[in-house]
C-alpha cells in the first residue's frame, strides 16, 4: 500500500514540474517572448563619457540631478558621481561619490563620500539614454531606493 502511495506522489511530482516548465529546456533563450538574438556580451560598452539625469526616491519622494563622469579602461569603467539638489537635498548632503563598474555587467556601483554606497542597474541602455534602478546602503541596512533616467553624449553616427 505505502509503495503505490509513494509511486502516485512521485509521479503527480514529476508531472508539476513538467507542467510548470521544471524542466532542463526552460532555459532563458526558450522562454516565451525571449529574444532569439543572443544579448550582448558587454552591454555597457558604451557607457562612457557625461551621462546627466534626474534620479527620483522612492522612499523619501526626493529628485535629485546626477551626473556621472565615466572613463572606460579596459573592460573596467570608472569615474566621478556628481548630485546636486532638487526638490530636495543630497541624500545625507553628500554631493560626490566614485563610480566602478564592469562593461560586461548591468549593473554599477557608487562609493559615496560619507561611507556609504549604492547599486545601480540599468533596466534599459540605448545610448545616449539609459534608465534603471537604484538601491543605496549605509551602515549594513538599505538607506535608499528608488530610479533614475540618464541622457548621454551623442551616439557616433556611421
Amino acid at each position: 500500500m505505502y509503495r503505490i502511495i509513494i509511486v502516485g506522489l512521485i509521479l503527480a511530482v514529476g508531472c508539476w514540474a513538467c507542467a510548470s516548465g521544471g524542466g532542463a529546456q526552460s532555459a532563458a533563450g526558450n522562454a516565451p517572448g525571449a529574444s532569439a538574438a543572443p544579448a550582448s556580451p558587454d552591454p555597457l560598452a558604451d557607457f562612457s563619457g557625461v551621462w546627466k539625469g534626474k534620479q527620483v526616491s522612492t522612499m523619501m519622494a526626493a529628485r535629485w540631478n546626477v551626473t556621472f563622469k565615466l572613463k572606460r579602461e579596459g573592460n573596467e569603467f570608472k569615474g566621478d558621481y556628481l548630485c546636486a539638489p532638487g526638490n530636495a537635498t543630497c541624500r545625507n548632503n553628500t554631493p560626490h561619490g566614485w563610480v566602478r563598474g564592469q562593461i560586461a555587467d548591468r549593473g554599477f556601483r557608487v562609493s559615496m563620500e560619507d561611507t556609504s554606497w549604492c547599486t545601480y542597474y540599468m533596466d534599459d541602455f540605448y545610448p545616449p539614454k539609459a534608465d534603471g534602478e537604484y538601491t543605496c546602503y549605509m551602515n549594513g541596512g538599505i538607506a535608499d531606493q528608488g530610479t533614475f533616467k540618464l541622457v548621454g553624449p551623442p551616439t557616433p553616427t556611421d
